[in-house]
């Protein structure tokens, strides 16, 4: 079927809808990173993918029960989230049978509940041991967005200054 094409008025746009950004580690791998506000359908969505040279990993928030991996020489797999699979560090934070999902308010509620245990036995946990986020980790953010915006005013790689 042929659509005729139908009126519409052009408007200026001058938000920041859509961005793009190309990392790299200090170990040389590289990544890349995106994010949208015009995703037409995306509801809050939140994805990783992982690409290494014989594996690939890849979550969605939309669909938080499943882990997708893909491999070059073995077929693909996806991970349920049973939490008789998962490591008894992860299952900690699993209150529902597998096939029930678990998503963003979730999240939060065990990111809080860390947070209360660690205020009840008045001790920070250790940086690498904490369930948390803290002021280091939100200060580590706007490091990271500083660097870009830098990158972008410059037009060149830049580092991470903390």
């Amino acid at each position: 079927a042929v659509h005729e094409a139908q009126a519409y008025e052009t408007r200026p746009v001058d938000t920041e809808d859509f961005g793009s950004v190309l990392l790299r580690f200090d170990d040389g791998s590289k990544g890349s990173l995106m994010v949208s506000q015009v995703s037409a359908g995306r509801k809050n969505r939140l994805a990783v993918e992982i690409n290494g040279s014989l594996c690939s990993l890849a979550w969605d928030q939309e669909v938080p029960q499943r882990l997708w991996i893909g491999h070059r020489e073995q077929p693909d797999r996806l991970l349920s989230d049973d939490p008789s699979l998962l490591r008894p560090e992860a299952a900690a934070s699993a209150h529902y049978p597998g096939g029930h999902i678990e998503g963003w308010p979730d999240a939060f509620k065990n990111m809080m509940g860390h947070f209360y245990q660690a205020v009840r036995a008045g001790k920070m946990p250790e940086a690498g041991a904490r369930r948390f986020a803290a002021f280091d980790d939100g200060a580590d953010v706007m490091y990271i967005i500083e660097a870009i915006v830098k990158s972008h005013q410059q037009q060149r790689w830049v580092s991470v200054e903390r």
